[in-house]
């Protein structure tokens, strides 16, 4: 498996917890949607890139606040894929 980037640079004007893209290529499959919670290291869409899937995984335990992409939609390099916001221990139940 391929790890790639997560996290916008921190110039980026990219919200908390932004996911963005690696590299520009495609939106080949989804896995969650809007308001979905996540585990970290779930996967939540695979971007197809220089012949390859690339799996991008939730980074924190949370819930998916934004999720701006689609199947088949073309990307560019940084563009925001989705936005996790972290759970609280409240959310969680802990």
């Amino acid at each position: 498996m391929h790890r790639i980037g997560r996290f916008a640079p921190a110039d980026s004007g990219a919200a908390s917890g932004s996911l963005t893209a690696p590299m520009p290529g495609s939106i080949v499959r989804l896995a969650v949607a809007v308001g979905d919670r996540v585990r970290a290291g779930q996967p939540l869409l695979w971007l197809e890139a220089m012949k390859m899937e690339h799996q991008v995984s939730a980074p924190v335990a949370g819930v998916v606040d934004e999720l701006t992409v689609r199947i088949g939609q073309q990307v560019e390099i940084g563009a925001v894929l989705a936005v996790v916001r972290p759970e609280t221990d409240e959310e969680s139940g802990s």
